[in-house]
This record gives structure tokens, sequence and C-alpha cells, in this order.
């Protein structure tokens, strides 16, 4: 089971050199989770592309759905917001990441990221993470 990262989502939907990456991960039969925040980070994300002009409004509308064809479940953020705001007062991070920290810690799953401290702070918390390191070996 995999949690994936808004960044990764992000560069697979664009066709990004990165999201290249994932693709095939993304399109395996492994079961790929996610917190719904990752939705509404897309959309900020995907929103500003169009908004600077690196994108149509039509193709932003094709990475919304793409993003949101990745995911085989998306958890709500409400019932971890104690655990996200303990995480993120105890190792100084932002909460947006941990939610998907907390949703990965909590299933025993691989976080799938390319943010680098993110990363670095999933290992030092002892979470597995697939990067895009681990996929071009």
């Amino acid at each position: 089971m995999f949690v994936l990262d808004t960044n990764v989502a992000i560069a697979v939907a664009m066709g990004t050199d990165t999201g290249k990456l994932f693709k095939d991960l993304i399109e395996s039969n492994e079961q790929m989770i996610s917190s719904e925040l990752t939705l509404a980070e897309s959309t900020h994300s995907i929103r500003k592309y169009v908004k600077g002009g690196y994108a149509s409004a039509e193709t932003g509308k094709v990475w919304m759905q793409a993003i949101q064809g990745m995911v085989d479940k998306f958890y709500p953020i409400q019932p971890d917001i104690e655990d996200v705001l303990h995480e993120a007062l105890r190792l100084d991070h932002s909460p947006y990441d941990l939610f998907n920290f907390v949703l990965a810690r909590r299933h025993n799953a691989t976080i799938v990221s390319c943010d680098k401290k993110f990363i670095s702070l999933c290992f030092k918390e002892g979470l597995n993470v697939c990067t895009e390191v681990d996929l071009s070996a």
C-alpha cells in the first residue's frame, strides 16, 4: 500500500520528467491512498499553473481528473487533526505534509514523494518512502 504525496500526483498528471519516473508505480495494481488534503493542494497548484499561463483551464481540468484517478481511496482529514497537530509541533514540520505522514503510519504504508525535506523527515521517523531515486535505479 502506498500513500501518494501531492507533488508526485501533480508531476505524474503533468507528465514531467519526475512524473515519468513514478508513472509505472502509480499505474500498478498496488493500492494507492491519500489524504483528501491532496485534492485541495492539487487544485491550488493547478490554479497557479493556469493563472500563470503555463496551462489552459481545460488542461488543468484534465490534470485534476488524472490526479483523482490515481488514488483508490481518499481519507478525510478531520479524524487526524489532533495527531497531525501533535506531530507538527513535535517535528516542527508543515501540517500539510503530516496528514499523509499520519496516514502512512496508521496503515503501515509507503509514502510516495519527491519532496526532499519531507522524505528526510519520513526516513528519520522510520517510515518507508518511495522516491524517484528508488525508481530510476
